[in-house]
């Protein structure tokens, strides 16, 4: 069975103590009748005699008396049977709910993710008719940055020659003399530095994309210095390093997550939100859903007012910006499909203002 949680938990909590009481109290009961059963049946029948139960004086007892105790015993066996059963069902249909409400979250997700494989199928088409000329233009700085990190693993392999190549490509093919510049002094001073100056350099290296956040490009760079320098300590600390600056980094987005909770800043809510995304496990992730729900309903909810005021003062193109938003921040809502089929005539709607004026 699912384990029930969340806003369902308390249907669960609540039938516990009800099914717990009611045990307790059909189990006294059924114990007091099966004890008067006993004594009617330990009596001659029919006698007008007196039964003592404790000193008190049970009254006569007869045939009658006796079918009737075995009756109320039996009732009170298929109570406690059916309090089992409902307590079960209860418990199966708050269970059920919780896994209903998990399967619809992760159906969302999946839902974002098919609509953004779905923005980049279209963006790659869109892409295919350019000639790699003008691809090259529209990547460029995905390009440089790519340049940039086989150039440092190339200085940390000590391959000079190729580095020097790769930096003339960032200058004549790309464009970007001043980075290609810098490059060549890096490159000059790794080659005229001692053993210990190189690593303290990669170091340096790997501490400034720590400070960029770029945790998988530093663990990358680790294991290529790593691979050079094995026995060095400071190299063999780096993962360490980069580990501890990775969960301070951490530590404080959660501080400023709960602040912003508690000034109720929504939009720095869902701005850190995004951000712990990267940092969070599936453990943690799942111990902030509730709060996360709650401050992206606030962002809906404001967002939503923001479009309706923009609509009701004919701001057109500031209500097509607050749609928009909406569509990309949250694009599986009923509240984004009934924007997307406002935005036709919004559209139409800017495109009349400057005649109308």
């Amino acid at each position: 069975m699912p384990e029930e949680t969340g806003r369902f938990e308390w249907v669960t909590r609540v039938a516990r103590l009800a099914f717990v009481g009611t045990l307790a109290l059909l189990i006294i009961a059924l114990t007091a009748s099966v004890a008067m059963v006993a004594l009617t049946l330990t009596g001659p029948v029919g006698s007008a005699d007196s039964v003592s139960i404790g000193g008190v004086q049970a009254g006569p007892v007869g045939a009658t008396e006796s079918m009737l105790w075995v009756v109320l015993v039996t009732a009170e066996l298929v109570a406690l049977m059916w309090s089992i059963v409902i307590y079960g069902l209860v418990r199966a249909v708050a269970a059920g709910q919780g896994a209903t409400t998990s399967l619809g979250s992760r159906i969302d997700r999946i839902e974002t993710l098919m609509d953004e494989t779905s923005r980049g199928i279209r963006e790659l088409a869109e892409l295919a008719p350019l000639s790699d000329r003008a691809k090259r233009l529209l990547h460029r700085d995905r390009e440089v940055e790519a340049l940039r990190e086989a150039i440092h693993e190339d200085i940390i392999r000590q391959d000079y020659t190729r580095a020097e190549d790769l930096a003339k490509t960032i200058e004549t093919e790309l464009g970007y003399g001043a980075e290609a510049a810098q490059l060549r002094a890096e490159i000059a001073k790794s080659r005229n530095a001692t053993v210990e100056e190189k690593i303290d350099l990669a170091i340096a290296r790997i501490d400034e994309l720590c400070n960029e956040h770029k945790w998988a490009r530093a663990l990358r760079e680790t294991q290529r210095v790593h691979r050079l320098f094995p026995n060095n300590p400071k190299v063999s600390a780096l993962p360490d390093r980069i580990m501890e600056a990775r969960n301070n980094v951490k530590r404080q987005l959660l501080q400023a997550y709960g602040e912003a909770v508690r000034k109720n800043d929504v939009d720095s809510g869902v701005t850190l939100l995004q951000e712990l995304d990267n940092y969070l496990t599936p453990q943690e992730g799942a111990a902030l859903q509730e709060s996360a729900r709650g401050v992206f309903k606030a962002r809906l909810h404001n967002l939503g007012v923001q479009f309706a005021i923009c609509v009701t003062d004919q701001r057109w193109q500031d209500a097509i910006t607050a749609g928009e938003a909406i569509i990309a921040e949250f694009p599986n809502s009923r509240f984004a499909q009934e924007v997307r089929e406002k935005m036709r005539l919004l559209s139409s709607r800017v495109q009349k203002a400057p005649a109308a004026n």
